[in-house]
């Protein structure tokens, strides 16, 4: 049997030098899988946005009497639905129909209105805000008849 009196403390001492190295090494490892766990929140959030926004253009361009609302449609005409609403709408007049650039007559042309859609989300910060945003453009054109 080893006496107390023979014990040099060479195992305390490297279980100092150990330890304070696994607590850096631990605390990296938490701080990483925190902010993985944020990006992944945030992804979903996003995706979850996106199938916002992506449900709320086919409510809006689906509703009864939205072809009417389209043509009558000004710089300054607001689509809503739920939490989404349009930032802006450009209107390009009468242009040719993209879809029939090939066609035999000259008495149609279409008018095109690109509407742009926003949507917040995220957690709320202070003052009621959200911290992304998100935004999605639907082109639309119309067929009319040519002057």
């Amino acid at each position: 049997m080893i006496s107390l009196h023979k014990q040099k403390g060479i195992a305390l001492f490297i279980a100092m030098m150990i330890l304070p190295l696994l607590l850096v090494l631990g605390v990296l490892v938490m701080s990483n899988t925190f902010l993985g766990l944020k990006m992944i929140d945030a992804r979903v959030m996003q995706g979850e946005s996106n199938i916002f926004l992506n449900s709320a253009a086919a409510e809006i361009m689906h509703r009864s009497g939205s072809a009417q609302s389209f043509a009558s449609a000004t710089d300054s005409t607001v689509f809503s639905y739920g939490e989404v609403t349009t930032s802006s709408i450009d209107l390009n007049g009468e242009i040719n129909c993209k879809r029939r650039m090939q066609a035999s007559s000259n008495n149609f042309k279409c008018k095109y209105l690109q509407v742009n859609f926003e949507h917040r989300f995220g957690r709320t910060q202070t003052g009621g805000a959200k911290w992304a945003l998100n935004a999605m453009s639907v082109g639309i054109e119309q067929p009319i008849i040519a002057d």
